[in-house]
């Protein structure tokens, strides 16, 4: 039985996609990944993550989009949302999209672990 809490990894950039499924296995997560917002909504709402790391920019179903689908579902409304993005995203654009946080690209890993960390426990 697998008790890795699972992380919702959204980005149409395949290579991010790779590292971030390798990161999240080494620090006891299990990473499930969605290269589109259909995707990404289809996978949580089969899933359940813990968490959701999201990139805010990506064609077809912007990021946006994907946090207010999320949101008016009833059984993950409350999953934790970070945003993944090359620019940076002010509290006020935060707290607009109703997510809990964002992550800047490139990422420092060690700040990007304690972050999921500081919402999501993992069985290591």
């Amino acid at each position: 039985m697998n008790n890795r809490p699972p992380i919702l990894v959204v980005d149409d950039d395949a290579p991010i996609l790779m590292l971030m499924r390798s990161l999240l296995r080494e620090f006891g997560f299990e990473a499930v990944t969605a290269a589109t917002g259909e995707e990404a909504v289809a996978a949580a709402r089969d899933r359940r993550p813990a968490l959701v790391l999201l990139d805010r920019n990506m064609p077809g179903m912007h990021g946006d989009e994907v946090v207010r689908a999320l949101r008016e579902d009833v059984g993950l409304d409350g999953v934790p949302i970070l945003i993944l993005s090359g620019d940076p995203v002010t509290r006020s654009e935060l707290a607009q999209l109703g997510v809990d946080g964002a992550v800047q690209k490139p990422f420092d890993v060690p700040t990007l672990i304690a972050q999921i960390r500081g919402y999501v426990t993992a069985d290591v």
